[in-house]
């Protein structure tokens, strides 16, 4: 408790000097109380989203759909997505009196991150956008993120993963899991043409594995012909995406719904379908999904336009 006043204290000193104030309240409240993390009480339902790439735009938009859902939530919506600042968004979640004031968190978790956070944090749901390669200060590889979480996500979490993305498709084996994903589309290719391509051969047995069809990256279908290895069933399947008319298709067993397209980008498609399968695992229906999809746009700070002068400037961060 004590640990609680001190760091909203800090919040209030931060905010009248004009600042977010996101990290350093963390940072307050881990000095008096190291294990504030775990001691805090949380809110009735726990959304942590990771991955390389795309866990702003999704955290910010399950944000604003269970918000237009009529909850209460609190999130890491600026990004400060490693330890004070996912600290700063528990504090945001209780009163002064350290009792839990919100219907909802969402946290942003650094996939690096995610073994000081998961444990302690205990998801209802861990949402992997995927795992890529990335700055090899960081992140070295994606199977080294992929044991990360693997090992400090709870077992109790459910997990929503992207089936065309093959490495973290195999997070979590025994956990629940739900799996999403695109199907295939005309300008889908079979063989890995980028320069980093991390899966060309089966992590289980060293064939070269064989691409139903594929995007960028590893992210496609795929299969071992020699051991079976493929690309897990999808419970949440895109499958017509119309950019003139923006909207896409969504496969859920027999039933196909139809949603608003919010952006044309492909990794924004991907983030769109993990936001609904997301939302339909917590109990939305796809009826009330369509309707707030409608409501939303993709943040400010990952996509943005600019018109000076009769020429637009467009501003993408993946």
């Amino acid at each position: 408790h004590i640990a609680v006043m001190a760091a909203k204290f800090s919040k209030v000193i931060i905010r009248l000097s004009g600042r977010n104030g996101t990290h350093t309240p963390g940072v307050v409240a881990r000095k008096i109380c190291p294990d504030f993390m775990a001691q805090a009480p949380k809110a009735p339902l726990c959304i942590c989203v990771t991955g390389t790439n795309g866990k702003t735009t999704v955290s910010n938009m399950l944000t604003d759909m269970l918000e237009k859902e009529g909850k209460k939530v609190v999130s890491n919506r600026t990004g400060s997505n490693i330890v004070p600042g996912c600290v700063t968004n528990l504090l945001n979640s209780v009163n002064w009196l350290g009792r839990c004031r919100v219907d909802a968190t969402v946290f942003e978790v650094d996939e690096r991150a995610s073994r000081l956070i998961l444990p302690y944090v205990k998801p209802d749901y861990l949402v992997v956008t995927g795992l890529f390669r990335d700055s090899l200060k960081r992140n070295a590889h994606p199977d080294y993120i992929f044991s990360v979480i693997d090992t400090y996500c709870p077992d109790s979490a459910k997990v929503i993963l992207n089936a065309d993305e093959l490495c973290s498709s195999m997070l979590k084996k025994d956990s629940y899991r739900v799996f999403y994903g695109i199907g295939k589309q005309p300008d889908d290719k079979t063989e890995p043409y980028n320069l980093i391509a991390d899966y060309q051969i089966c992590p289980n047995c060293g064939e070269k594995l064989k691409y139903n069809y594929l995007r960028y990256h590893h992210i496609g279908d795929v299969v071992c012909p020699k051991c079976g290895l493929h690309s897990p069933d999808k419970k949440y399947l895109a499958t017509d995406i119309d950019r003139e008319k923006m909207t896409i298709t969504i496969q859920e067993g027999d039933k196909k719904t139809v949603y608003p397209l919010i952006h044309t980008a492909l990794f924004n498609i991907y983030n769109e379908v993990t936001v609904i399968s997301a939302l339909r695992e917590i109990g939305l229906s796809a009826e009330r999904i369509k309707e707030l999809m409608g409501q939303i746009h993709i943040p400010d700070s990952r996509h943005n336009e600019t018109t000076v002068n009769g020429v637009t400037a467009v501003s993408y961060t993946h």
